[in-house]
């Protein structure tokens, strides 16, 4: 709320901006040509050399190595069944990710709603049936889509364990078996819905009828029974009176889960049955085994049974609803209590592992699911999505620790922009501000710390110390938080410089490490002593503040605003002293020094990059970046590169000092908002205002 009490000063100021932007468009001089204010001279500089135009610019190669974001509602999720990869339906699109690295392997547009999402038994397919009826099969490998089928409308998707074949369920009661590769029709058999394959393949278990089930009701609530169908003749072998879908032993043998409130274990050579479990006022809305074959787990109305099947006997009953056995068949998540918590149970002990405090975000736990090499365990609802507005409930997906049960992701279906994003300084992981949560990434291996939740606060700019122990990170409310980083690697809050009175958009610390320079909406830069954390001095602009930068020395100080001004700061024994190098007539959003400070970069409200003379305090040249602003810039530590943002999605690259452009690319129509080199200038990673984080390589 402290963004809101202050927002009549940040309207006063943009109020102020665009009076005095709007005088200085009826002036006579030239717009876009700095006006230079001679004050007192900063500091001397050494003169930076002006090399002749070369013939032969630096090489260039640019390389995409990864990319992460989200956006949309995730309204499906499906785990590889060969691979760490989630895949997850949103509205309109599909992404594949890699985990924990959380990397985005593949991105599907689709025309309409996913309504049902399946890996084949190779993982390697991915199929999807829209609202519209069509269903589409993509290949991760190639991030192509293989085959569409328009006319497929209906429910029911199910891969058999025979990669080869396909069971989708249509409007007109029957089940179609499709070529997985290539979508071709092998047959037709009786059913509405395919609910389970054997696990040879050989038997496909469906409902009669064709309509969805409610999300409280059994799989085939409305029918008089099952269909067990041979998949290679289409012959109908039987008609199970049962509701949920057998469990089948390693024996060979099937459990089947009756109307009638029975449990009972059938013998397929000999047809022999035994009576498990009998409850005759019991809804038996789920039947899963262990993948050892030793664990049954019954769940009827609201409560979960689980029973050893050697002997027949009952380990414990609770009451619970979605359940998953771990791959090994070692452990049991399952999800219990309103609002919902989710335990994990070790079988053979009884002892509990881990046990996820309920969270009041969320409301409704639909699926549980175990990827296939059990460290991950995802979860699947609805929640309150934006705190500040807790009826708003929506679909989310969050990804635990199945060691841990500690949360490494989560979903939302709201967009969370990226704001700001540096490199660690030992290259090692990268630290990406999203709304309000500050999360790092291995460059090789993922997310590598645990994420730091702002809570009470969003984040809008991020920096890190020289040594890389201490960041920074300022809030839209208005402070700034320090965070130190113990030997382990885990972060913890340290303390908090109270002054700013609007968003802190940038900081920026000296190459000592021992201050730090903001840039805030409340129209001042600030530079703070970390030691004692106290104001050190203050530099006034006639609007808000967007950005600074320390010269490399840190003798100096560089702030640029909504004034249109760029000013340049230093520190005397009597004080602050600051000089207007130049003024425009539009916002200046970006600043940012050489690495050998004898040039300054501003990135401008009208699509332009200024590159400055440090020293002489004089505009040597303006680059082109395109027709909308800048809000990004950075040089390469080696001062080859310079790269701007632009708000039409772009990346634009210039070889230095000649400013050559040398590549264009991005996102079109995504704003570009963070640029961030690694300390070793081999990769470049972009922020977009969608959530998307790219990074390159450049060779």
């Amino acid at each position: 709320m402290g963004f809101f009490r202050f927002g009549w000063m940040i309207v006063l100021g943009l109020i102020l901006t665009l009076r005095g932007a709007s005088c200085q468009r009826t002036s006579p001089k030239v717009a876009g040509v700095a006006e230079r204010s001679d004050a007192t001279l900063p500091p001397a500089l050494p003169t930076p050399p002006v090399p002749a135009p070369s013939a032969t610019s630096p090489s260039l190669q640019l390389a995409l190595q990864a990319q992460w974001g989200f956006q949309d509602y995730p309204l499906q999720m499906a785990w590889s069944p060969q691979r760490p990869w989630l895949a997850l339906a949103s509205s309109y699109r599909v992404y594949v990710y890699h985990i924990p690295s959380l990397r985005l392997l593949a991105f599907f547009p689709t025309e309409a709603w996913l309504t049902e999402l399946a890996f084949a038994a190779d993982g390697e397919r991915l199929i999807g049936r829209l609202e519209t009826g069509a269903l589409k099969a993509w290949r991760i490998s190639t991030r192509r889509e293989e085959w569409s089928d328009e006319g497929m409308a209906g429910t029911g998707l199910m891969a058999s364990p025979d990669p080869i074949i396909l069971a989708v369920g249509h409007v007109d009661g029957q089940v179609r078996l499709l070529e997985m590769a290539t979508g071709r029709e092998i047959r037709r058999v009786p059913g509405g819905r395919p609910l389970g394959f054997s696990p040879d393949g050989g038997i496909l278990i469906a409902c009669p009828s064709p309509a969805s089930p409610g999300p409280e009701d059994a799989p085939c609530a409305s029918a008089p029974g099952l269909l067990a169908v041979e998949a290679a003749t289409g012959r109908l072998r039987e008609i199970l009176l049962a509701e949920v879908p057998p469990a089948w032993t390693p024996e060979g043998g099937m459990i089947l889960g009756g109307q009638d409130g029975t449990v009972r274990q059938r013998d397929l050579s000999t047809g022999a049955e035994a009576i498990l479990w009998r409850n005759p006022s019991a809804r038996i809305r789920e039947l899963r085994l262990s993948g050892d074959g030793r664990w049954l787990l019954i769940r009827h109305t609201d409560f979960l049974d689980l029973m050893e099947r050697s002997s027949g006997r009952i380990r414990w009953s609770e009451p619970g609803g979605p359940a998953a056995f771990s791959p090994d068949g070692a452990a049991l998540a399952w999800v219990k209590g309103s609002p919902p918590e989710v335990v994990l149970r070790e079988l053979q002990s009884g002892r509990e592992r881990w046990v996820a405090r309920p969270e009041p975000w969320i409301r409704r736990v639909r699926e549980l699911a175990f990827s296939a090499d059990g460290q991950w365990l995802t979860m699947r609802g609805e929640g309150s999505v934006d705190p500040a507005f807790p009826e708003l409930v929506g679909p989310f997906v969050q990804i635990r620790e199945a060691a841990t049960g500690a949360e490494r992701y989560r979903f939302l279906p709201r967009l969370l922009p990226i704001r700001d994003l540096r490199f660690t300084p030992d290259g090692v992981s990268l630290g990406v501000l999203e709304g309000p949560i500050l999360r790092f990434r291995s460059l090789d291996h993922g997310l590598v710390d645990p994420p730091i939740p702002l809570r009470r606060g969003e984040g809008l700019s991020l920096a890190f110390s020289p040594e890389g122990d201490q960041l920074a990170v300022g809030l839209a409310e208005g402070p700034i938080r320090l965070y130190r980083r113990a030997p382990d690697g885990t972060w913890s809050l340290e303390g908090t410089l109270i002054g700013h009175q609007g968003p802190v958009r940038a900081l920026a610390f000296s190459s000592d490490g021992r201050r730090l320079a903001s840039a805030s909406w409340d129209w001042t830069a600030r530079i703070w002593d970390l030691d004692r954390r106290v104001e050190r001095a203050r530099i006034g602009h006639a609007a808000e503040v967007w950005d600074v930068a320390f010269s490399p020395d840190g003798q100096l100080l560089a702030s640029v605003g909504g004034d249109g001004a760029l000013l340049l700061g230093w520190e005397t024994a009597d004080g602050v002293h600051s000089r207007v190098l130049g003024r425009y007539p539009f916002r200046l959003y970006a600043v940012s020094f050489s690495p050998d400070g004898g040039y300054l970069a501003v990135g401008a409200e009208d699509g332009t990059v200024r590159l400055w003379d440090a020293a002489a305090g004089s505009e040597r040249s303006v680059l082109q970046a395109g027709t909308k602003a800048v809000r990004a810039l950075v040089f390469s530590p080696d001062g080859q590169w310079l790269v701007a943002g632009s708000e039409e999605g772009e990346a634009i690259l210039w070889a230095m000092p000649e400013g050559v452009l040398r590549a264009r690319w991005g996102r079109e129509g995504d704003p570009l908002r963070a640029l961030a080199f690694s300390p070793d200038g081999a990769r470049l990673a972009l922020g977009y205002r969608s959530g998307i984080v790219q990074l390159w390589r450049l060779q």
